[in-house]
């Protein structure tokens, strides 16, 4: 295999590995004071979640959880859809969010997609 092509897969296999699974902020606001709203994304690192399909956040008694997640929904990891639900369990009010982006259970979302097919334009146009 030749430089370029050696230099192309690489790019390629980054870009797949992304793909197949998503990528959210896990953390409690109990454990980290940095997971509370408003949230501190600089402080946090993304865990890659696989066998997941979803990020989400649930506020419930003034706590934060971001945690992977995995619905039964078409939607898939990328798009924009997301949805937020409110249900009262025991009295208690928990919100819960779900949404199918790297990093979308945070303050600010990262558009991963646009940076991923940057870069593949960037390679091919350096490679070819």
């Amino acid at each position: 295999m030749n430089m370029k092509g050696a230099i192309l897969f690489t790019v390629l296999a980054g870009l797949v590995s992304t793909g197949l699974a998503i990528q959210c902020y896990v953390c409690t606001s109990d454990e980290d004071v940095a997971c509370q709203d408003p949230f501190e994304s600089f402080a946090m690192t993304k865990q890659t979640c696989y066998g997941t399909n979803n990020c989400m956040k649930v506020v419930a008694l003034d706590q934060v959880t971001r945690a992977c997640g995995y619905d039964n929904s078409t939607v898939s990891i990328g798009s924009s859809d997301g949805e937020c639900t409110t249900t009262k369990i025991f009295g208690i009010k928990a919100t819960t969010c779900t949404c199918y982006l790297d990093g979308c259970n945070s303050a600010n979302l990262p558009k991963l997609s646009a940076f991923a097919a940057a870069t593949l334009v960037a390679a091919f146009t350096a490679l070819f």
